[in-house]
């Protein structure tokens, strides 16, 4: 893969296709098991898979993969924005977060979460336009 933009972003979508599923299975493991709560916690895992999915269609060399990569960087961000500004009010209101960690580290882990969602988006917009330029050359 030469476009190093692509290879970038492709690793940190493999790395938050798993990380995220996993850190949320750790947050809410004190209720992990209570089914009224599945839609809280599960998320995180339509979010990795859908990361995990754009990168195995870019390294399948799939007809518009970085496609599928940048709209998997743009779901994943959207849906993380609405949950860090759903833990700002957490912390804003002084109430607990569900999970089992402190409501300030949470708000702090999703910000930077955020940052490393849009560091993605960005490296996947940018392979593409790179993808674009050496199609035009050709």
């Amino acid at each position: 893969m030469d476009n190093q933009p692509l290879k970038q972003s492709v690793q940190m979508a493999v790395v938050m296709g798993i990380f995220l599923p996993l850190a949320e299975t750790v947050r809410r493991s004190n209720h992990i098991l209570d089914i009224s709560r599945f839609l809280n916690w599960f998320d995180d895992y339509i979010l990795g898979g859908v990361l995990l999915l754009a990168a195995y269609l870019v390294l399948r060399q799939v007809a518009n993969g970085i496609t599928y990569l940048v709209a998997a960087w743009s779901f994943a961000a959207g849906a993380l924005a609405l949950s860090f500004l759903g833990q700002l009010d957490y912390f804003r209101t002084h109430t607990a977060d569900p999970g089992i960690f402190n409501t300030a580290f949470i708000v702090f882990a999703k910000g930077m979460i955020f940052i490393y969602l849009m560091v993605g988006l960005g490296l996947a917009i940018k392979a593409n336009a790179i993808r674009e330029k050496q199609l035009l050359q050709k």
